[in-house]
């Protein structure tokens, strides 16, 4: 298993100025690749940190006029989940942001796209109406167990079928996050047609079957 801090330090060395700590390039080629701008519905991402990543979201969500929500409490000091060394998230958030604040990094990244609507909570305190529909959502946010499974039910009963959830962190020396999502996946396995797992970038995916979306 990569460590954590290898795998950050290698993002670190390989591109100093960016704002995408995930690599989104790996989640639109598989949007692209599963045609979801042909479903009804937004994309959502909780955890945008400086909004490299939100802006890839929102680039290709506004070819279709879609909406990226961007979820984030703009606290880069608030998730204290460590690894097994004692790294903690909090350290490393604050490590890339020299200085700088998080929100006007993001808000620096994300002007002019106006399809992006950006809500500056804590995720336990946010929820959609039944109506609001997803085709997309990408969790990333804070990385205790409790804020794992509450991100995933913000989204899940509000993605239609045959879209897409995503995560990140999955089999990283966090193995709270691991442990959280396969525990998801049992617990919804007859609602998940497919899941993906892109080890590179420690991303694991989940295809809502058909038949269980909001209509």
């Amino acid at each position: 298993m990569q460590t954590l801090r290898r795998f950050l330090r290698s993002l670190w060395l390989q591109k100093p100025l960016t704002t995408d700590f995930v690599g989104y390039e790996v989640l639109l080629d598989f949007i692209k690749a599963r045609a979801l701008h042909r479903l009804e519905g937004d994309l959502i991402e909780i955890g945008c940190f400086m909004g490299g990543g939100t802006v890839k979201l929102a680039r290709y969500a506004s070819k279709y006029g879609k909406r990226v929500f961007a979820i984030d409490v703009f606290d880069p000091t608030a998730d204290v989940t460590a690894t097994p060394d004692g790294t903690r998230m909090c350290d490393i958030y604050l490590a890339f942001l020299e200085g700088r604040s998080q929100l006007e990094v993001y808000e620096q990244a994300v002007r002019g796209l106006d399809n992006v609507v950006t809500i500056k909570q804590d995720s336990k305190t946010v929820s959609f109406p039944a109506e609001q529909k997803f085709i997309f959502g990408f969790i990333d946010g804070n990385h205790q167990p409790d804020y794992v499974r509450n991100d995933f039910n913000i989204i899940w009963p509000n993605l239609v079928a045959s879209g897409v959830l995503g995560f990140h962190d999955y089999n990283t020396e966090l193995p709270e996050v691991t442990d959280c999502i396969d525990a998801l996946i049992a617990e919804h396995t007859d609602e998940i047609s497919e899941t993906k797992e892109i080890k590179p970038q420690h991303i694991i995916l989940m295809v809502k079957g058909q038949g269980v979306g909001k209509v």
